[in-house]
């Protein structure tokens, strides 16, 4: 099942290159008691945006929601009782038992302290919004940009017999497996096959929109990209509802408010009316990240604004999404051998005003994440900062990029974990293993097959079946 509409794999490596494969939130005190914040912070589940449902408000630091709010965004079954003055919070086989001025609470029976305890406030059961979301399985960051507090469910798709349930970070089933083979939830819901049809399944575990088309993509930037039956693509929101169907030879995902288009050989872009807003005159396109997209002009990469700008000229071989603020870009240097001009690629980075932030000096080198980068340099692979200092080398036959502050590497055909000091944090025992996302990975050992925690322990797993050369061959 193909999950996201993407231009095709973007990094164009030269014949050097081979692939290699809780932030703190300060929380400020509103003066007053229960006040919200002076910039009115709002609070997002998934994506999705609590600003017209309910507000979070502060005191001391930690900051709260109301119980039937929070209970509601998160898919659980919150209740206040008041003659036992007691708050439960149930979801799938988690419970949360709170009071009210309580510093004490307990999960699934076991006690746990709390840095804030649930408050009433007009009579109304206000909890504390981290701690609850934790408990659950979910995680917290602030994103001073949006001025919203970001709740993450990390549930978890795990597939058996054909069926897909969600299980969060302890590996308890919170949705369960009923309609078919889903996808990770992106702006809220989760991707579903059923038979030959795909649809939309919310984080309640309902079908939000029916299986009925021929092929469909994660939801991005709030809209997805789907054909019908007749072959007709489109672009849908989250009721189901057609935004707009354009009449192109290829269509892709939105970012930044804008989707790059084909028609014939040639790529542009479109905003959410439909409009044409940078014409199809380019030989390549990538998603807009920062402001900025990369496109191929007479066979060579630069960056555009969203005007259609040329910020960046096109000289380069082959170029990357900015990430962490720097783009990956490979050049050619010319050298003298034997009396023989030759032309070799090296790899460096850009910053968004088009300069070296990391000179090219690299015979491979793959995009930032987490900070650092791996590149090769003298045929010695290592990890750089942002500033090009070396963090560490890595002698393993294979090394993968950082996610969650671990990195995949191989070491004599299995598959372990290293953290960003360099150092084996999950011993190399596993015959696959993939990147770390909101806090479980997928991996392989032996018979088995499932999720592993940060500690590589299997919070989820089922007998592992090698695929067949069919799927192997639809999967490529």
């Amino acid at each position: 099942m193909f999950h996201s509409r993407s231009i095709q794999q973007r990094i164009v490596k030269t014949a050097l290159a081979v692939a290699i494969g809780a932030q703190a939130l300060a929380f400020a005190a509103a003066p007053g008691a229960y006040a919200a914040p002076a910039a009115k912070p709002y609070v997002s589940v998934d994506g999705t945006s609590q600003q017209s449902l309910w507000a979070p408000v502060t005191k001391n630091g930690a900051t709260y929601g109301p119980l039937a709010g929070v209970s509601a965004a998160l898919g659980a079954a919150g209740k206040y009782d008041a003659k036992t003055n007691t708050i439960s919070i149930k979801k799938g086989n988690r419970l949360i038992i709170l009071q009210p001025e309580s510093k004490t609470a307990k999960v699934n029976g076991a006690k746990s302290a709390l840095v804030a305890a649930p408050v009433l406030i007009g009579g109304v059961a206000y909890v504390p919004l981290r701690f609850v979301a934790e408990s659950l399985g979910a995680s917290l960051s602030w994103n001073a940009a949006s001025g919203a507090y970001e709740v993450n469910t990390r549930l978890h798709p795990f597939t058996k017999d054909g069926y897909t349930s969600f299980v969060n970070v302890y590996g308890e089933s919170v949705i369960g497996a009923t309609y078919g083979t889903a996808s990770a939830f992106s702006g809220g819901l989760s991707l579903l096959q059923q038979g030959d049809a795909f649809g939309y399944e919310d984080r309640g575990g309902k079908i939000a929109i029916p299986a009925q088309y021929s092929s469909a993509y994660d939801f991005a930037d709030g809209l997805a990209l789907v054909a019908s039956k007749d072959g007709t693509q489109s672009y849908i929101d989250k009721s189901g509802k057609v935004v707009l169907s354009p009449a192109y030879d290829e269509l892709f995902d939105f970012s930044e408010g804008l989707a790059a288009v084909r028609s014939g050989d040639s790529f542009g872009y479109i905003d959410k009316t439909g409009k044409l807003v940078i014409p199809a005159q380019y030989e390549d396109a990538f998603y807009f990240s920062g402001g900025l997209a990369a496109v191929q002009i007479e066979g060579n990469y630069g960056f555009i604004d969203k005007t259609g700008k040329l910020v960046i000229p096109a000289k380069y071989q082959s170029v990357s999404d900015f990430k962490d603020g720097l783009a990956l870009v490979s050049t050619l240097v010319s050298t003298e051998a034997d009396g023989v001009e030759q032309s070799t690629g090296v790899f460096g980075y850009l910053n968004a005003k088009g300069e070296w932030a990391i000179p090219a000096q690299y015979e491979e080198g793959y995009s930032f994440s987490n900070g650092l980068a791996a590149v090769v340099k003298d045929g010695v692979v290592q990890f750089i900062d942002k500033t090009g200092k070396t963090a560490f080398e890595a002698d393993y036959d294979d090394v993968g990029d950082f996610s969650e502050g671990l990195a995949v590497f191989e070491q004599d055909g299995k598959y372990g974990y290293i953290n960003k000091k360099g150092e084996v944090v999950i011993e190399p025992a596993f015959d696959q293993a993939d990147a770390f996302k909101d806090g479980l990975a997928h991996a392989i050992k032996g018979d088995w097959e499932g999720l592993i925690n940060a500690k590589g322990a299997f919070v989820a797993k089922k007998a592992y079946v090698a695929p067949t050369e069919e799927e192997e061959a639809a999967a490529k």
